[in-house]
């Protein structure tokens, strides 16, 4: 988010398949969670297929 509008990554990532970007969604969310000055209960992080649609979503403050 910036201003309140979410951000895509636009130049993204290529995964050999939706467990390993999901993996790297939840080595993302740890490093933010650990690593973050604010702790924002609503951030984060999606991934999407190659169709756009998203297929897995993980809050980085949240358990």
């Amino acid at each position: 988010m910036k201003n309140g509008v979410p951000m895509r990554d636009k130049v993204g990532i290529d995964f050999e398949g939706n467990p390993e970007a999901v993996k790297r969604c939840k080595e993302l969310a740890r490093h933010f969670r650990y690593n973050s000055p604010r702790q924002d209960n609503d951030l984060e992080i999606s991934v999407v297929n190659e169709l756009g649609r998203e297929i897995h979503r993980e809050f980085v403050h949240r358990d």
